[in-house]
């Protein structure tokens, strides 16, 4: 079981450290290509390493691939810290909520949260998209306020929980406000499932805003990993470099948020110890 433990805890600080290098590059993305990602700069469809200036080609309007690489790791990972901040917001508050009041309370808002999960939420991000206009603005509130219900259901069951340990007996007992009852004893006794949540949340958020932009809802001023696997798509028999690469990052980058999740998920379970 050691070795297990050892090969996942170092499949994790990969994981970690791959992360952080894409957050990184996305951040200083101006200092490493001072150039617009969006300007013609040389031939079109120049494959990878073909020229030492740009190593990973252009694309079919002679634009750097690594630059839109770096630029639009820089959107959509953005959009979705940004969406996945939005959801554990709605859906910390609501659920905390609904599992600390209960009753008529509880009753409201669980219906809110169910009328929400029976609405396909790829198709009302679309629609909300398109009423709001295509802006990183719109797509994160968009993702975000789709992907709540599910962070709501899992904190109004940890609320529950908490509030019936003997802690928070004492300190209905002792006279202190339902506000500091909540927000001081039970929501940092029952946040990490939620911590754990998080982690997928962002993966879904990215992957939704790659298929939004795949599908021309993304914001036609700024590039993206999905705008351009969307915009290279009719290329993709003659030069399927341009789709490959960020698809590539997208897929790392979600596979490492999912992985960086389960981790934490073992680390966080009660019965690990007994292994």
């Amino acid at each position: 079981m050691r070795r297990s433990v050892s090969a996942a805890g170092v499949v994790s600080a990969l994981s970690l450290l791959l992360l952080l290098g894409m957050v990184i590059i996305a951040v200083i993305a101006h200092v490493i290509f001072p150039e617009d990602p969006m300007a013609m700069v040389a031939r079109p469809t120049q494959w990878p390493f073909q020229s030492a200036r740009y190593y990973l080609g252009t694309d079919q309007l002679g634009r750097d691939i690594a630059a839109q690489l770096a630029y639009g790791g820089r959107v959509s990972l953005l959009i979705g810290f940004g969406a996945a901040a939005l959801a554990l917001l709605l859906g910390t508050g609501i659920g905390a909520t609904a599992g600390y009041w209960g009753g008529r309370t509880d009753a409201a808002l669980m219906r809110i949260t169910e009328y929400f999960q029976t609405i396909p939420s790829f198709l009302f991000a679309m629609v909300l998209v398109v009423i709001l206009q295509p802006s990183i603005t719109s797509i994160m509130f968009a993702i975000g306020i789709t992907a709540w219900p599910q962070v709501a259901r899992l904190s109004r069951a940890e609320v529950m929980r908490v509030r019936k340990v003997d802690y928070v007996a004492a300190a209905t007992m002792m006279g202190l406000s339902h506000s500091r009852i909540l927000l001081r004893h039970i929501l940092p006794n029952s946040i990490m499932p939620v911590v754990v949540i998080s982690a997928a949340v962002v993966a879904h958020a990215i992957l939704v805003e790659a298929a939004l932009a795949f599908l021309g809802l993304g914001d036609p001023n700024v590039v993206s990993w999905g705008s351009m696997i969307g915009n290279a798509r009719q290329l993709l028999r003659t030069a399927w470099y341009m789709t490959a690469l960020p698809g590539l990052a997208i897929f790392l980058t979600v596979i490492c948020l999912t992985l960086l999740g389960n981790h934490l998920a073992d680390r966080l379970n009660p019965r690990l110890g007994e292994r």
